[in-house]
């Protein structure tokens, strides 16, 4: 496993604000989360760690380096580095001041319910093979396991917070994050983990929990997608760095090193071409032009 780097060398990339320098250096974090980052035991990049290095190849007059981190202590890691970015967050309203978004870099299918086969015999599955989370938690409180950190976006986190009551936390954190709720599921720790389903199936295919655990699509978000982006520190660095981000991203988006790297964890097996049209939408729509 990666040994975590000390927090505590210099900060890097700090610019003049008077002389409107840019950033130097670009500081990257990624946690331990495949197919998102895999950072140990394989030779496949996640799609994380390959839309950075796109990024970083088209941001030559930068110096990069990277370091892991848990999710967990990444709200508290922001302000340690100016720049200091992530490749993979959701998009957004930041959830605090420490952080910036760039435009739109990936398109999710929405999250789902992963549970054990025991469990989900006795979830109310529709004719259309989802439920409702809604549902769920209205009627009975369910354990759920959560990275520390994690948002599901705004549909799932209000009704997350809506029913709090009756969700009882059963939260992660350190390294080794998403295999260690998959274990304490598989274990029946827990009752349900919300996740998306190329997650399920990374570990799959690795061999990991090929009869034990289930992907139920949620009622409330099916058919919806979910934009990701890259954050960076809210400073005058970070935002000069999301600058350029953004600028690099109007050619990386429709490059076809950046659909290779994503094509094979986040378009659904035989919808590519619906895919990549509602991604495309999605783009002009977010930024409010034609792409």
């Amino acid at each position: 496993m990666l040994a975590l780097v000390s927090l505590s060398f210099p900060l890097i990339g700090h610019a003049d604000e008077k002389e409107n320098i840019l950033p130097t250096s670009i500081t990257w974090v990624k946690n331990d989360a495949p197919p998102f980052y895999i950072t140990q035991g394989h030779c496949k990049s996640g799609f994380g760690d390959q839309i950075q290095s796109i990024i970083e190849r088209n941001l030559p007059e930068y110096r990069h380096q990277t370091f892991q981190v848990p999710l967990s202590r990444l709200e508290h890691t922001w302000a340690e580095y100016s720049p200091l970015c992530f490749a993979t967050m959701i998009y957004q309203t930041p959830i605090n001041d420490q952080y910036i978004l760039s435009h739109p870099n990936a398109m999710y299918m929405p999250h789902g319910i992963i549970t054990t086969n025991k469990f989900a015999d006795s979830l109310p599955i529709g004719a259309d093979g989802t439920v409702s989370l809604e549902e769920i938690i209205r009627g009975k409180k369910v354990s759920l396991g959560h990275i520390a950190g994690r948002s599901y976006a705004n549909k799932v986190d209000n009704l997350l917070a809506k029913y709090s009551d009756n969700v009882i936390l059963n939260t992660r954190s350190g390294s080794t994050e998403t295999q260690g709720v998959l274990n304490m599921l598989s274990q029946g720790r827990f009752d349900i983990l919300i996740e998306y389903e190329f997650v399920l199936n990374h570990y799959i295919d690795e061999g990991d929990y090929p009869n034990q655990l289930r992907f139920i699509p949620i009622k409330e978000t099916r058919g919806e997608y979910i934009l990701g982006a890259i954050g960076c520190t809210n400073s005058p660095e970070g935002k000069l760095a999301i600058n350029s981000i953004n600028t690099a991203l109007d050619d990386v988006l429709h490059s076809r090193s950046y659909r290779r790297a994503v094509a094979d964890w986040l378009v659904p097996v035989g919808d590519e071409v619906n895919y990549w049209t509602a991604f495309d939408k999605a783009l002009k729509e977010s930024l409010g032009k034609s792409n």
